[in-house]
């Protein structure tokens, strides 16, 4: 309200058209005429020149009815056409004070004479403005005053110390350490703007003398307003606050009725209400949900009522177990003198965390916990608990990080990690570490391959870390394309001898596809057999080896060997539905190859019904089993799985080229008559240009040429190859997205006619369509 009427006081577009009256909040008025008094004195102290309190002397001397009328064209005149603000606190008490007959005269003047404006606070909903029945009812627009959220009151904070020119204090409240201080505060403030103003006096210091003294004041002054609003309500609501007040954790509904001697059905309605009041907050654990007190000062009142001897508030030993660390708390008792209140407070603050472990971690991962949906909880939810005891700083930045806000995180990392931050060197390497996995999710490379840089310039690394660092830094190369840099990371780590062995035979496995690139396949197999041959690493893991030595050998068309890697698959304990899914896909693959399709058509099935594989493989499984039945003459059926697996294809999920032309190739060899023919191309192209696959469609048609031109066992005839492309023609006539492929089949297929030698024929492209003409034929450049 302060903040309010300075603000518009200040503005000078308002001068001259307004008048404000700020009430004094202590004052009672019990009819409309002891307010106008109120409103003209308020009026005469901000404008003496203009509303002077003598003239007021008139009214004392005539009936109250007389007296009002007075002194409302009294005020009317002054005002002579400018607008009243009345900024008042505590509006619940002036309309207890008014009763209904006072609202009534109250609003009636205000519609008489639109002057006046209100803008007020009050402490708690009141029915006179809440109830439908009520006089000032829809009167007021209600703004709630939300509590902070542990952004908001960091920035708070950070400003009051800004303010006050306390620039270490507000470095030290945006730092990562500061932010953690802040949001393990926030359990024992609620997000209570007064609790913040008042414990900003000695968070931007470090006095604890200058600490107890200032919380034990602002006790005195809030307990009586707590007290007061649980007056307020109703004895069994009441009874609730009171008994969850005592509770140091939330409170199981069963629970409250056992101890409160009613059914759950009641407490459970009482909640519902308190909830809504803002006195309680709930939170769910499984089927169950647990209840505490929405602002924790509220205990004070209750505390303080039961204590009868004078001893440490449990919440200000609870700030200092927060705002203190071990070390500092024992430091700050040796400093106290004996007969300090603050030394009371510390060792009861150590005692308490001898019992009762570190608050602040238990806070970070509890806030976290309730913060975190459960896919966010089931990733991070455990490396938040084990880093909360380690470094309460990395946990805050792992908690962001899991709520998704990257940079934030990686900002609080980047402070942590820098070499000449005070985090001891341990933490340091820990939060580069990260740093690194997170750049590599988000697929930063360059940053990974700085981040693990700053890890190993450090001469003392864990193995674990120093192997998860190399095993990054070594992928990150491959992904840039920087093979053998790559290749010499995954040797570090293989040489490791205390690297752990499922980091190693992952490394083994990602080396095994660089070998390949670089032509050693040979090596590549022995490192994926390696894997095979180790014990202690997971199902996965085992998996992961298999895939890539039956991929390799697919590559070699060792075919039935791949089969059998992938059936071993198949067998491990404990494999994944993702991986079933994922490795039925690759033997149907391998059994097309071969031509055996009855496995073929048992693997694709099985794939399309496995949801946990990527939406491609399913696409691709459905094409498959197109093709089988295609291959069987089993059309209409062929047609109907095709158009399923074309269901999931975009630009981010494509088909495999081979497939397609697979489909392409069935169709130019089978025995069909020219007019079948004809008629199964216009269905495939329209099956295409529903899903919006054209495109896929036409470069397979352009493919499909080069194999004709490759084939050293059959040359079709010019009149096959001429009903080929003219049933394409027709087919594709009003497809935008085959107007370009067509054109490029009519000048294959008459550069195929004339004995695919006169290279004149392409001159009815241009340059650019000629040269994707010149690649598939694998003409060579002229």
């Amino acid at each position: 309200m302060t903040l309010l009427v300075h603000r518009v006081g200040l503005d000078d577009n308002l001068q001259e058209s307004l008048r404000i009256a700020w009430l004094n909040e202590d004052e009672t008025s019990t009819t409309l005429l002891e307010l106008l008094r109120r409103i003209y004195l308020a009026l005469s102290k901000r404008y003496p020149g203009d509303y002077r309190a003598n003239d007021l002397e008139p009214i004392y001397d005539l009936e109250a009815e007389a007296a009002e009328r007075l002194l409302a064209t009294l005020l009317l005149e002054k005002l002579a056409g400018k607008t009243l603000l009345v900024a008042l606190e505590n509006l619940d008490a002036l309309f207890e004070g008014l009763g209904k007959a006072g609202q009534q005269r109250l609003r009636a003047f205000i519609q008489e004479h639109p002057v006046m404006t209100i803008v007020a606070t009050a402490q708690r909903l009141v029915d006179d403005v809440s109830k439908r029945n009520s006089t000032f009812f829809g009167f007021f627009q209600t703004e709630m005053l939300a509590m902070l959220s542990v952004e908001e009151a960091a920035e708070l904070l950070g400003k009051i110390a800004a303010l006050n020119r306390q620039d270490k204090a507000a470095a030290f409240l945006r730092s990562p350490t500061g932010r953690s201080r802040v949001r393990a505060l926030h359990h024992l403030s609620g997000g209570n703007h007064r609790v913040y103003l008042v414990l900003s006096q000695f968070i931007t210091g470090d006095n604890i003398d200058a600490l107890v003294e200032p919380f034990a004041k602002m006790v005195d002054e809030m307990t009586p307003y707590y007290q007061e609003r649980i007056r307020w309500l109703p004895p069994q609501q009441r009874k609730i606050v009171e008994f969850l007040c005592g509770r140091e954790r939330p409170t199981p509904v069963k629970d409250m009725a056992r101890h409160l001697f009613a059914s759950q059905q009641t407490i459970s309605s009482q909640l519902k209400d308190l909830r809504a009041k803002g006195y309680v907050q709930s939170a769910q654990r499984g089927r169950e949900s647990l209840y505490e007190i929405a602002e924790p000062l509220m205990r004070i009142c209750v505390e303080i009522k039961e204590n009868q001897s004078p001893g440490p508030l449990r919440l200000l030993v609870d700030f200092l177990r927060i705002w203190y660390d071990g070390v500092q708390l024992d430091d700050h008792l040796s400093a106290c003198g004996e007969g300090s209140l603050a030394r009371g407070y510390l060792q009861a603050a150590i005692d308490r965390n001898s019992v009762l472990g570190n608050l602040r971690a238990q806070l970070l991962v509890e806030d976290f916990r309730n913060e975190l949906n459960d896919e966010q909880r089931e990733e991070w939810m455990a490396l938040i608990e084990d880093t909360a005891e380690v470094s309460e700083e990395l946990a805050v930045a792992c908690g962001e990080l899991a709520k998704g806000n990257h940079e934030l995180g990686l900002q609080y990392l980047a402070e942590i990690g820098d070499k000449n931050s005070n985090y001891p060197e341990l933490i340091k390497i820990n939060s580069n570490l990260w740093a690194a996995r997170v750049y590599f999710k988000l697929g930063d490379y360059n940053s990974v391959i700085r981040s693990v840089n700053s890890v190993v310039e450090y001469t003392e690394v864990p193995y674990s870390v120093l192997s998860s660092a190399l095993s990054l830094r070594g992928k990150s190369y491959a992904k840039i394309g920087h093979i053998e840099m790559a290749l010499d990371d995954f040797n570090k780590v293989i040489a490791l001898e205390k690297a752990p062995p499922e980091m190693v035979a992952n490394v083994l496995i990602e080396r095994a596809p660089l070998l390949v690139i670089s032509g050693k396949i040979e090596d590549a197999l022995s490192d994926l057999k390696a894997v095979i041959a180790m014990k202690d690493i997971s199902s996965e893991t085992f998996a992961k080896a298999y895939i890539y030595i039956a991929l390799t050998d697919d590559i070699l068309g060792k075919h039935q060997d791949a089969i059998s890697s992938y059936s071993a698959i198949m067998s491990l304990p404990k494999i994944s539905f993702n991986y079933i899914g994922y490795v039925s896909h690759l033997r149907g693959l391998a059994y097309l190859n071969l031509h055996d399709l009855e496995h073929a058509e048992q693997d694709f099935r099985a794939a399309t019904v496995t949801k946990e594989i990527p939406i491609a493989l399913i696409a691709n499984s459905y094409i498959g089993l197109s093709i089988i039945l295609f291959s069987k003459g089993q059309w209409e059926e062929g047609v109907i799985n095709l158009s399923n697996g074309l269901e999931f294809i975009n630009d981010i999920h494509k088909p495999k080229e081979k497939l397609l032309e697979i489909i392409i190739s069935i169709i130019f060899v089978s025995n069909l008559s020219p007019t079948i023919r004809k008629q199964r191309i216009a269905e495939l192209m329209q099956v295409f240009e529903q899903h919006h696959a054209s495109n896929y469609l036409g470069e397979a048609l352009i493919r499909h040429l080069g194999s004709l031109h490759r084939d050293p066992d059959e040359t079709p005839s010019p009149d096959n190859l001429e009903q080929w492309c003219s049933a394409w023609e027709a087919a594709g006539t009003n497809s935008e997205a085959m107007k370009l492929p067509l054109r490029l089949l009519r000048t294959g297929i008459d550069f195929l006619k004339a004995g695919a030698q006169d290279r004149s024929v392409l001159l009815d492209l241009n340059q650019e369509e000629r040269q994707i003409l010149v690649q598939t034929f694998g003409l060579g450049e002229d």
